[in-house]
């Protein structure tokens, strides 16, 4: 089982994520899915302010699942929205489409009360494993908005399993609204019926860009590189700007957190650091710093400048926890670019860095 829990700066990032609401699609080189599914909870407890939070739980999911969908990355998948407890088809599965996800899910308000509505998760989970689920183009994975909350019909966990043993690549990562201990523990038994599930509270998809766009990297690319997309610099500059601070802050507490055995609230056991690192379940020897540069400049100035970012990002770190002995860092100047550098744009999001977990 696998957990996001992050530090967050609350306000900073809240603030942050707000002003990228036309967030970018994630970069990956390589899908790790061929369809996939927005499952929402439209149960009667979702209707209901979360505990923790002066807002409906089904209003946060939405906006999670919003938040989520702008950072799919860029191919051709097969894609849809369903709900259950009412179980309806919101967005046929066909093929993918931002704005037809957005719209469906803009298309789901609250319209019933929630006074003694019951909530059969597991009836919706089986429902659509039937119809859909085990049909759908492999790998597949389901993405689940809900708070855990099952008390009518077929056991969760069990219709999540059977499911799987139905279709076995396919997966289920849960974004969780769950204010009571019985819904966290559905959510994390179904997470934990399969390696490779993850599970992120729907509050820290939407007040930090990193956990939305790390939950959104291990869904839809997998692998081991965390790329930080928002760790960009200006032309010519190796200085870390303001903008990039507070993300480049959460990286360092997440890492820093990882030579200790216990990243960001993961669960990786009682051990001391011993020149391993576990990170979201992998576990990893070393961590790389890659600095890039877009294709204004010779190859040599490019080459030194990307060298210099790369030892900026791993300063940065050392000085906010991360053991300099476990950072190395390269430089590959414009050699690597991800993005168009002919247009502006693009040569803005290839002055980037990276960071390779081995």
């Amino acid at each position: 089982m696998k957990r996001f829990t992050l530090m967050t700066l609350v306000g900073l990032l809240m603030m942050a994520f707000a002003a990228s609401a036309a967030a970018a699609p994630i970069p990956c080189g390589t899908p790790s899915v061929a369809s996939f599914d927005f499952l929402m909870d439209y149960s009667g407890s979702m209707m209901m302010k979360h505990k923790a939070h002066d807002k409906l739980k089904f209003e946060m999911a939405r906006e999670a699942a919003k938040r989520l969908n702008a950072l799919v990355p860029q191919f051709n998948y097969t894609a849809g929205v369903h709900t259950f407890a009412k179980d309806m088809e919101v967005v046929p599965m066909g093929p993918y489409s931002k704005e037809a996800i957005d719209a469906g899910l803009d298309g789901l308000t609250k319209t019933y009360e929630v006074f003694k509505r019951v909530t059969p998760m597991g009836d919706g989970i089986a429902h659509w494993s039937s119809a859909i689920y085990s049909g759908m183009p492999a790998p597949s994975a389901v993405i689940i908005f809900t708070d855990g909350e099952n008390n009518r019909g077929m056991d969760a966990v069990a219709a999540a399993q059977a499911a799987l043993q139905a279709n076995p690549r396919l997966t289920f990562h849960v974004v969780s609204v769950a204010d009571s201990a019985a819904g966290q523990a559905v959510i994390d038994a179904i997470v934990a019926l399969k390696p490779g599930s993850y599970y992120v509270k729907a509050e820290d998809i939407i007040s930090s860009p990193n956990a939305a766009e790390e939950f959104a990297y291990h869904v839809f690319c997998g692998g081991n590189k965390l790329v930080l997309r928002s760790v960009q610099f200006a032309l010519g500059s190796a200085v870390i700007t303001s903008q990039s601070a507070a993300i480049l802050d959460e990286v360092a507490a997440m890492l820093a957190g990882a030579s200790k055995g216990n990243l960001g609230g993961h669960h990786t056991g009682d051990r001391d650091y011993q020149g391993e690192l576990t990170y979201y379940g992998h576990h990893f020897t070393g961590i790389v710093v890659d600095g890039h540069t877009c294709s204004i400049g010779s190859d040599e100035s490019n080459q030194r400048l990307s060298e210099r970012r790369a030892a900026a990002v791993k300063s940065y770190l050392v000085k906010k926890g991360v053991p300099t002995t476990s950072i190395q860092t390269r430089g590959f100047g414009e050699s690597q670019p991800k993005y168009d550098n002919s247009t502006e744009d693009g040569r803005r999001l290839n002055r980037r860095a990276e960071i390779d977990l081995r």
